[in-house]
């Protein structure tokens, strides 16, 4: 499902270390926040990231500029990320860092979608490109 959080886009997803199959979370699914302006696949917090045991495969570090100019060093590794209502599943690069505290979806994972924001409806269409 898709919506909006106040005036933030969400989606419901599903993570899992694609090497143990390890789910998170376990059952159902977790909301991540759409973020345009994050150019990568998807951050999650370091809790998450170590429920999943992403830490103990081999990892790359980045280097991330925020919004506000705060420049932060990032690990992370490749996994999959679900969609169940879409049934899409998607491998890509997701990224910890200190203090971070949502899940975010950003531009490399989008680029698999049709995505649709509609604030005045308050309502986020994301389907699957042909």
């Amino acid at each position: 499902m898709s919506a909006f959080l106040n005036l933030t886009p969400i989606v419901r997803v599903v993570l899992e270390n694609p090497f143990s199959g390890i789910l998170y979370p376990p059952d159902g699914s977790v909301v991540a926040t759409i973020d345009s302006g994050y150019e990568g696949f998807l951050t999650i917090p370091t809790s998450v990231f170590e429920q999943l045991r992403l830490d103990e495969l081999q990892q790359s570090t980045r280097t991330l500029v925020l919004a506000n100019g705060e420049i932060l060093t990032s690990k992370g590794t490749y996994a999959t990320l679900r969609l169940p209502h879409l049934s899409a599943k998607l491998d890509g690069f997701v990224e910890t860092y200190r203090g971070l505290d949502e899940i975010m979806l950003g531009v490399q994972a989008l680029s698999h979608f049709n995505a649709i924001l509609d604030y005045c409806s308050r309502r986020v269409s994301l389907r699957t490109c042909p």
